[in-house]
């Protein structure tokens, strides 16, 4: 009965305002909501205006993503705690782990204890992503040869030196120097050890140093990753980023994305991959009112029309972690209080809820 009542009152919108008004009368007195107790009837706004009833109404809602991206550098248990911590204050907050399979292949790493270390920050509902630097000995597991230069500030590394034999070095190295071919083998090379070591298949990507150049998306898509979550608004890093080289690359690569991009389709060779702006860029590069600046456009952006999923993408690095969840969580709070204040729909999500709403940035 309740789809009945629905379509009844689909076929009064459609025959105009004269006989919405006797649906609505009818519907008032009980006549058909006699016949369907309880089924959801249309609604009045504010203004008067008959909303659409929950049968055909499409809900937009505001979306939180939470990222965290693991450089491949080191696991110390204060960061580790930070994140504990975050998940303690936050049960409600659901995070994107980019995971790197560089924790591995460290010089005497031991892989029972890298993933029972990964596995004090995760919680069920997180979604286990991947994320890859160009470390020497993670590139030289997966079969090929490091290279060394140029850095994102510029320099060159020195291979054979102290640092790169005795340890790992790499990490400043953008992985789109090497070929689209080289690249699969490293992405293939890093999900099949995350895998193994007990943390599913990834579907998400973020590229280190939001490198991801046209090769390193073709690749990732090639080896079946569907969502890719590295463009950034340069803005937010030109402070610390400003004079280094990687800060121009970045400039012309992600040109037009700003703190209210949204997710969109963006083309490979293969296969189509849903771009995830990092909009509200990592705690390391912005403020907690730089974070609440971001929310506020997007929140604006989401009111002009209610239909519509607008996403908040905000994040840190587990390498700094304890530094910089507390202005992290600052946000979140405040985030969640002036939703809940407003009556806003805002829910954490992760990829595998987005939904793809604009168009490419026009460079």
């Amino acid at each position: 009965m309740c789809v009945q009542v629905r379509m009844f009152a689909r076929l009064a919108r459609s025959f105009g305002p004269s006989f919405a008004r006797i649906a609505l009368g009818l519907l008032a007195v009980g006549s058909i909501a006699a016949v369907a107790p309880g089924c959801a009837t249309e609604t009045t706004g504010d203004d008067g205006s008959t909303g659409e009833d929950d049968y055909t109404r499409k809900k937009g809602k505001l979306s939180l993503l939470v990222t965290v991206d693991w450089e491949g550098r080191d696991l110390r248990d204060d960061n580790l705690a930070a994140m504990q911590h975050l998940h303690a204050r936050f049960p409600q907050v659901k995070i994107i782990h980019f995971l790197n399979a560089g924790y591995y292949t460290k010089q005497g790493a031991n892989a029972a204890d890298v993933t029972a270390r990964i596995n004090r920050a995760i919680q069920p509902g997180d979604e286990k992503a991947l994320h890859i630097h160009g470390w020497k000995r993670l590139f030289e597991a997966s079969g090929l040869t490091f290279r060394a230069s140029p850095t994102f500030w510029g320099t060159s590394l020195n291979a054979n030196g102290r640092e790169c034999i005795d340890s790992d070095c790499g990490h400043e190295v953008p992985i789109s120097l090497y070929t689209t071919d080289e690249l699969r083998k490293v992405v293939k090379f890093s999900l099949d050890t995350l895998e193994t070591n007990g943390f599913g298949r990834a579907k998400s990507f973020r590229c280190g140093g939001w490198m991801a150049k046209p090769n390193v998306r073709d690749a990732i898509a090639a080896e079946g990753l569907t969502y890719e979550h590295s463009a950034v608004p340069t803005v937010f890093l030109e402070p610390k980023l400003g004079t280094m080289p990687v800060y121009g690359w970045l400039s012309e690569l992600w040109q037009g994305t700003t703190n209210v991009s949204q997710p969109y389709t963006i083309a490979t060779a293969s296969t189509p991959l849903t771009e995830v702006p990092d909009n509200g860029a990592l705690a390391d590069y912005v403020s907690t009112q730089q974070m609440m600046d971001t929310f506020e456009a997007n929140k604006a952006a989401f009111l002009a029309d209610r239909k519509k999923n607008v996403v908040v993408s905000v994040g840190f690095h587990e390498e700094t972690a304890a530094s910089y969840v507390p202005q992290l969580e600052a946000a979140i709070e405040r985030m969640y209080a002036e939703a809940k204040a407003e009556g806003l729909p805002f829910e954490s999500v992760t990829s595998e809820a987005l939904t793809v709403t604009a168009a490419p940035p026009t460079h």
